[in-house]
């Protein structure tokens, strides 16, 4: 059960959380107070007997992110998947690469469905991305698509993205994975080092 959100996440802010929770717990389920449907309050969420809380606070939360940062600033890799984007997030990704271009030792992955790809094509979005130097992939995710291999085969090795999802299950993988902000992941895919842990 989650509490103490101060307004209503974005669908996409759910995905990601959703796709967090399962890879680092295999959590199914949760509840988030006064947001989901079962959960008006932490009583009626459990049916008359709230677990006691545990509470995290937003330094947890920065230390966390803290400790997937290394002690240098290579970057090879950027990759936005896990869960695929969707179409707000392509735009969003689309309106920070606009202009800008990627830097030539930085590969920038952008993993989409088959509908939202074929949207992103016919709003200019895919191009957007694609004259930046990024990669636009369709019906895939990351992760599923060897990445390991992928990875040995291009010398990456220093991965980062926003999707903690990616971040814990590829450190599985041999990449030293990264976590940032979408922002800092695209200034850093066009500086080509990492840029912007300070919290």
């Amino acid at each position: 059960m989650v509490s103490g959100i101060d307004s209503a996440p974005t669908s996409d802010e759910m995905k990601q959380f959703g796709a967090a929770l399962a890879s680092f717990g295999s959590t199914p389920l949760f509840h988030m107070v006064g947001i989901t449907p079962e959960a008006p309050d932490a009583t009626t969420a459990f049916h008359g007997s709230a677990p006691p809380a545990s509470k995290i606070t937003r330094p947890d939360i920065d230390d966390l992110i803290r400790s997937y940062w290394p002690a240098d600033d290579h970057l090879d890799i950027v990759v936005f998947a896990g869960p695929q984007l969707s179409l707000v997030e392509m735009n969003a990704l689309a309106e920070l690469l606009d202009g800008k271009k990627i830097h030539v030792d930085v590969t920038l992955i952008a993993a989409t469905s088959p509908e939202i790809k074929s949207a992103c094509d016919r709003m200019g979005l895919t191009e957007k991305i694609e004259t930046a130097g990024g990669l636009v992939l369709q019906g895939v995710c990351f992760y599923q698509m060897y990445a390991r291999e992928i990875g040995e085969a291009n010398g990456w090795k220093r991965l980062m993205s926003n999707s903690a999802k990616i971040v814990n299950i590829l450190g599985g993988y041999g990449y030293e994975s990264v976590l940032g902000s979408k922002a800092q992941c695209v200034e850093s895919a066009i500086r080509g080092r990492l840029v912007g842990v300070a919290l």
